[in-house]
């Protein structure tokens, strides 16, 4: 399976809410080669999208529909009379006119996030995967505040779907950060896995960040330094040996 679908780079322009963008990235996430029939229950979308009601995919699907993002949508009879999943289908990708998205993004990132997420997707250099727009520009092509948007892009940055990378110009002054993809697939799913750290882990985790000064402190054997390490741990986390 590819690793990312295309989609048309006036997505963004149609004036879609948080839930019609989710949906046309679900149903996009869903073509596979020229073929843009996309055959696909409402509750498997809703499922996807996270949103609560198969009745809410529905309405959605149709104002999708009158938007441009679906030509027309079709559902037959089966064999025994009862109608069939919908098949949709999309509007095919413009040859030159796309932008690539990755497909383990859907399901992840919240309305408002998705919607910046693709605007950084689509605003990329894509041999270099580079980004520069201003957080005005930015505001002023999605339609929201400036502050928002600065919320929005660190929180994509620490979910790890996207790195920000700080540019300086000649004469020593800040250029506007530099924004790209993540390449590493699996960062959301550990992002949203990270558990909180124990008391035992988080001391721990300071005692190895000073290992060489801890050791020329006390100049003790490694046996001994492991011991007082060990007792420095039990001390902190209140656990009886």
């Amino acid at each position: 399976m590819q690793a990312y679908f295309r989609m048309n780079n006036d997505i963004l322009d149609l004036g879609l809410s948080p839930n019609e963008i989710k949906v046309a990235v679900c149903l996009y996430s869903c073509v596979f080669g020229n073929s843009y029939n996309v055959q696909i229950k409402q509750s498997t979308i809703a499922e996807k999208c996270g949103i609560k009601k198969e009745e809410t995919v529905s309405k959605i699907i149709w104002k999708l529909v009158h938007k441009g993002v679906i030509e027309r949508v079709e559902r037959h009879c089966r064999a025994n009379g009862r109608l069939g999943t919908n098949i949709y289908h999309l509007k095919a990708v413009v040859q030159k006119g796309f932008f690539k998205v990755k497909r383990h993004i859907l399901g992840v990132l919240s309305g408002v996030q998705l919607r910046m997420y693709l605007f950084v997707c689509r605003a990329i250099v894509e041999k270099k995967n580079d980004m520069w727009n201003s957080f005005n520009d930015i505001s002023r092509a999605l339609q929201i505040g400036r502050n928002k948007v600065i919320d929005v892009i660190n929180e994509l940055v620490e979910l790890g779907v996207i790195a920000k990378r700080n540019v300086i110009k000649d004469d020593g002054s800040y250029s506007d950060n530099h924004y790209s993809i993540s390449v590493d697939e699996n960062v959301v799913e550990n992002v949203q896995e990270e558990k909180e750290e124990s008391p035992e882990q988080a001391v721990m985790a300071l005692i190895r960040t000073f290992p060489i000064v801890y050791q020329l402190h006390f100049k003790q054997s490694v046996i001994s330094c492991q011991a007082e390490i060990q007792d420095f741990s039990y001390f902190y986390t209140g656990v009886v040996p």
